[in-house]
C-alpha cells in the first residue's frame, strides 16, 4: 500500500486549532470587591482576574454607570513558570462608588468566552455604619435654592472633611446636563469640629445655570486622593499612604420654565442697574464736537451672554458713532456678575437744548417673581454754538497812489477888472455863475475819483487777504492729511471748509451741509468714525485728499456763484 502524505500547512492548522481550543478552555474568570457592605459615599474596589491568555481591553465597566460612579481602571499582568509550566494572568481593579443606599448587582462579565459569577452588593447610609462618627474623609454638598427659574444662577457649596494629612487629591466639579457649571471664588480653608472630631475643611463654591427646565439631580463632585496612613509601618524617611474616593452626595432641584405672559428678553437676576459718563466737562458741550457717552449694564447671576444690547435712540440732529460693545463676567461674594458696556460718540450739528429720550431694559426679578426696569432717565444738553474760527493777521499792501487832477487857475484880479470895464454888467454877473457851477462840479467829479479808489484799494485788500488766508488754512490741512492724524484733520478740515464758504463761524457739519458733496460727506463720515470709534483701525487720508484737491480747484462757493450769474446787460 503507497503511504497518503498530509501536506505541512495542514498540519500547522490543526495544532494552532488544537492549541487555541486547550487556552480557551484552561480561561478561568472570577470576580471579587474589596468590601460589602459599603457606606453610600464610600469607594469600593472591583477585581476581575482571568487566568489565561486574554486581550487587555476585554473588560467593558461602561454599564456599571447606572449604579455607581466608575473610576479609574488599573490592569496589571503576570507570568508565571514552574517546571517549564507557563501561566499567566490579568486583573482589572476598578474604582466603584455608590450613587445611592439600597441592593445592587454587579452583572457578570464576559471575558473570552467564560464568565464570573454575578455579584450582590449592599449600600448603606452613612448613619448605618457604626464607624461614621470616625470616617477619617467625608464629602457634603448643598445648594441654596430648590427651586429656581430657567438661567438663574444656583449656588452650589462642596466641603471635603479631612480627618487625616493629605498627602495628594483631586476634587471634580458636579455634574449637571444642560448646564453652564463653573467655581467661583477660591478655595476657603479652616478646621470645624464635627460629630465630637476636628476636621480640616476644604470648601469649594460653584455656580449652576441651568439651560433647560424640568426636575434634575445634580451629582457630586469625586474626590480622588490619597492620604497618610499611620496604621501602617514607614519604610525610613517616607511615609505610607492609602489610596481613598469619595463622592458627594447628589442634590435634586426643579428648574422652573419662562412665565407664560412674559415676552420680554429673559434676564433673571435679583438686582440690575444702568449707568452712563459723559466724557469731559458736561456744561460745556460745543456744536460739532464729539461726546462720548458710555452706557454700562450691570447685572448679579448672570454670565455676560445672557444680558442684551442697549438700545438707545438719539434724535436726527446728531451723528451718532458706536464703539464695540464690552462685556465681562466677575465673581464677588460667592455670585456672578455680568457686565455690558457700549460707548458712543455723539457730534451735536447745531446749537441750543439736546434731548435724549430714556434707555430702558426689562428684567425678571426671582425674588419678586415681577417684571421690573432698568432706566436711565431722559437727559436734556445744552449746546453752545461753534467757536469763532481764529483769524490770521494778514500784511496790508500799500495803498494805491493818488491821481492827480489838473486844475485850472482862477483868472488875477487885474484882468477881472479890465473885464469888468469893457463888458456889460449882466455878462459879469453870467460869468460869475457860469465860474461857480464849474467849481462845483469840479469838487463833484473829484470826490467820485476819490471813493472810486478807495473803493478798488479795499477790494484788492480783501482779495490778497482772502488767498492768502486760503492757502495758509490749506496748508495746514494738507500738512495733517500728509501724516494721516485724523484728530488734527478734523480741525484743520472745519477751519478750511469755513474759508471755503465765506462763513468761517459755522461747524463742520454745516459746511458739508453747505457744499452738499456726497463724497466728501462719506468720507468725512469715515474720518469721523477713525476718530471716535476706538475698534477701528489706523485712518488713511488718500481718499479724502483727492476730493478735497477737486473741490478746491472748482474754487469758493463765492466765486461758483459769481461766475453762475447771467449778465447784467445781455447782448442781443
Amino acid at each position: 500500500m503507497s503511504k497518503l502524505k498530509i501536506p505541512k500547512i495542514i498540519i500547522c492548522l490543526a495544532l494552532f486549532m488544537i492549541t487555541s481550543a486547550l487556552q480557551a478552555q484552561s480561561i478561568d474568570v472570577s470576580a471579587a470587591v474589596d468590601k460589602n457592605p459599603v457606606m453610600v459615599d464610600e469607594s469600593f474596589i472591583l477585581s476581575v482576574i482571568a487566568n489565561g491568555e486574554v486581550d487587555r481591553d476585554a473588560f467593558d465597566s461602561s454599564f456599571l454607570m447606572k449604579d455607581f460612579v466608575v473610576g479609574r481602571t488599573s490592569i496589571s499582568s503576570q507570568t508565571k513558570m514552574v517546571n517549564f509550566d507557563t501561566t499567566r494572568s490579568t486583573t482589572w481593579s476598578t474604582v466603584l462608588i455608590p450613587k445611592k443606599k439600597g441592593r445592587f448587582t454587579i452583572p457578570a462579565f464576559n471575558i473570552a468566552g467564560s464568565k464570573t459569577n454575578p455579584i450582590e452588593v449592599l449600600v448603606i447610609p452613612v448613619s448605618a455604619n457604626a464607624a461614621a462618627q470616625g470616617r477619617d474623609l467625608f464629602i457634603t454638598t448643598s445648594v441654596d435654592l430648590e427651586k429656581a427659574y430657567l438661567q438663574q444662577q444656583i449656588r452650589y457649596t462642596v466641603k471635603l472633611h479631612l480627618g487625616k494629612d493629605l498627602q495628594r487629591g483631586s476634587l471634580s466639579s458636579p455634574t449637571l446636563e444642560n448646564a453652564d457649571i463653573r467655581q467661583i471664588g477660591k478655595d476657603k480653608e479652616y478646621n470645624e469640629v464635627v460629630d465630637g472630631r476636628r476636621y480640616r475643611i476644604i470648601e469649594r463654591s460653584f455656580a449652576i445655570i441651568a439651560q433647560q427646565s424640568g426636575t434634575y439631580t445634580i451629582e457630586g463632585p469625586l474626590f480622588e486622593g490619597e492620604v497618610i496612613d499611620n496604621t501602617r509601618q514607614s519604610f525610613g524617611f517616607f511615609n505610607r499612604s492609602k489610596a481613598v474616593n469619595r463622592v458627594g452626595p447628589s442634590q435634586s432641584i426643579t428648574i422652573l420654565p419662562i412665565p407664560s405672559n412674559y415676552d420680554q428678553h429673559w434676564l433673571p437676576s435679583d438686582f440690575v442697574q444702568l449707568d452712563d459718563e459723559w466724557q469731559g466737562n458736561t456744561s460745556d458741550f460745543v456744536a460739532g464736537e464729539p461726546i462720548t457717552r458710555t452706557i454700562t449694564l450691570t447685572a448679579i447671576g448672570v454670565v455676560e451672554e445672557q444680558l442684551p444690547s442697549i438700545s438707545s435712540v438719539y434724535p436726527d440732529s446728531v451723528k451718532t458713532y458706536p464703539d464695540q460693545a464690552e462685556t465681562t463676567t466677575v465673581e464677588k461674594d460667592s455670585s456672578l456678575i455680568a457686565q455690558r458696556k457700549e460707548s458712543i460718540a455723539i457730534i451735536p450739528s447745531q446749537a441750543g437744548e439736546l434731548v435724549i429720550p430714556e434707555v430702558r431694559i426689562p428684567w425678571f426679578n426671582t425674588i419678586t417673581g415681577k417684571t421690573e426696569y432698568a432706566v436711565l432717565a431722559e437727559k436734556k444738553l445744552q449746546i453752545l454754538p461753534a467757536t469763532t474760527q481764529p483769524t490770521t493777521t494778514i500784511p496790508i499792501s500799500p495803498s494805491i497812489p493818488s491821481v492827480a487832477v489838473d486844475q485850472p487857475l482862477p483868472p488875477s484880479s487885474a484882468d477881472l477888472k479890465a473885464q469888468h470895464n469893457n463888458i456889460p454888467q449882466y455878462w459879469v454877473w453870467l460869468s460869475a455863475s457860469l465860474f461857480l457851477l464849474w467849481i462845483i462840479t469840479l469838487v463833484v467829479w473829484w470826490r467820485q475819483v476819490s471813493l472810486l479808489k478807495s473803493a478798488t484799494q479795499q477790494s484788492h485788500q480783501s482779495v490778497v487777504r482772502h488767498t492768502q488766508s486760503e492757502q495758509l488754512l490749506w496748508k495746514n490741512l494738507e500738512k495733517a492729511l500728509n501724516k494721516n492724524a485724523a484728530a488734527d484733520t478734523q480741525k484743520a478740515l472745519a477751519l478750511w471748509l469755513g474759508n471755503y464758504i465765506n462763513d468761517k463761524n459755522v461747524s463742520l457739519e454745516h459746511s458739508l451741509k453747505v457744499i452738499d458733496d456726497a463724497m466728501l460727506s462719506r468720507a468725512v463720515n469715515t474720518l469721523l468714525a477713525a476718530r471716535f470709534s476706538k475698534s477701528q483701525s489706523e485712518w488713511q487720508s488718500k481718499e479724502l485728499q483727492q476730493i478735497l484737491r477737486k473741490i478746491r480747484k472748482k474754487g469758493s462757493i463765492k466765486k461758483q456763484t459769481q461766475q453762475n450769474l447771467s449778465p447784467l446787460y445781455p447782448a442781443t
